[in-house]
């Protein structure tokens, strides 16, 4: 009878606390994995059911917000055959070569691309085909790395109309000008140029991730990549204009310098030459930027013209700039016939 107890007290003496504690701490962890497991896969099955409720969202053919919508693609697509003119039109009558014809043409390409995107955004849906939603998002980061590249390629040319329709020979401050532009442009592009090489080389940083992770030395320049990171259909976008925009889920910094930094330098140059129509067309593409930025304070928020309003303005305000911005340099190549003086310093004597 003795034995019973004896031989129980022997047996859990024997047994490791340590691992007793280690058995219930692996018990515990995998029924909290289990736990944790479950609930996952109800929330993913839970964003899944809210991705096809948004990707379901939509606006009936004959609604308000429908026709505003179809209105707004065929100004898009206005806008876009507009900046494609006033490309053929360099093309065809004027003179200009090099850096002086480059800028400007990739510029007007690049706004007649911007253009498209929007248009074909009202046409593509969410939950259409999957190629085609890729290759709108596709467009969507390129449109992005575009206008943050090709925009500071203005200061260079606004400086250099300002030296060659100027007075003659150049001052020094005027050829100075026109370098210091090129140079701030060469390190615009070559800045944006190292972010999407870095995140092709080195990935996303766990900061760019997860905020509470320090960040190391260089991590902003693969964080703020256009061409990696996550893009997301923009939801309030959709729900109110019925429009397919990919923006970037992480906000990308600096995206928007080299459009200020281009409006700065043709204000300057058409101040400095004194021409009207130049500067009155910069001013109100400045204006309609302004009241763009500042429209939902002033309009409300929630409608579909709140959205799409501002946008056009912006865009037909940038296209009557760039369209005095080349009569400018036309009218420049007919007082010399053709042949304007280069932007050099005069030697010294």
């Amino acid at each position: 009878m003795e034995e019973g107890p004896t031989m129980e007290l022997s047996m859990r003496s024997s047994e490791d606390p340590l691992k007793n504690r280690e058995r219930e701490r692996g018990r515990e962890g995998k029924e909290s994995k289990e736990g944790k497991d479950g609930k996952g896969k109800a929330e993913a099955e839970g964003d899944l059911e809210l991705q096809d409720g948004e990707e379901g969202h939509g606006h009936s053919p004959g609604s308000p917000v429908a026709t505003l919508s179809t209105l707004a693609t065929l100004a898009y697509v206005l806008v876009a055959i507009g900046h494609l003119y006033l490309l053929s039109e360099q093309c065809l009558e004027t003179e200009s070569a090099g850096g002086l014809f480059v800028s400007l043409a990739a510029l007007q390409v690049s706004l007649a691309f911007e253009a498209a995107v929007y248009a074909a955004g009202g046409l593509v849906h969410a939950g259409g085909a999957s190629f085609l939603v890729t290759l709108l998002e596709s467009a969507g980061r390129l449109r992005l790395l575009l206008g943050a590249t090709v925009w500071a390629w203005q200061v260079p040319w606004a400086a250099e109309v300002r030296c060659r329709c100027g007075e003659q020979p150049p001052t020094t401050t005027a050829v100075l000008a026109h370098q210091q532009g090129q140079t701030l442009a060469c390190f615009v592009s070559a800045f944006f140029a190292v972010r999407e090489v870095c995140v092709f080389v080195r990935g996303e940083p766990p900061s760019a991730l997860d905020r509470s992770v320090q960040p190391r030395f260089g991590d902003c320049l693969p964080s703020n990549a256009v061409l990696g990171g996550q893009f997301r259909v923009d939801k309030a976008e959709f729900e109110q204009t019925g429009r397919t925009v990919f923006v970037p889920s992480r906000l990308r910094a600096g995206l928007d310098t080299s459009s200020g930094l281009a409006l700065a330098a043709h204000l300057v140059a058409a101040a400095l030459l004194r021409r009207q129509w130049w500067l009155l067309a910069t001013l109100a593409a400045l204006g309609a930027r302004r009241v763009g930025s500042a429209f939902d304070a002033l309009g409300g928020r929630g409608a579909c013209w709140t959205r799409e309003v501002p946008r056009l303005l912006c865009r037909f305000g940038e296209l009557m700039w760039l369209r005095c911005a080349l009569w400018q340099l036309h009218s420049c190549e007919t007082g010399v016939h053709g042949q304007l003086p280069q932007c050099i310093a005069p030697e010294m004597p």
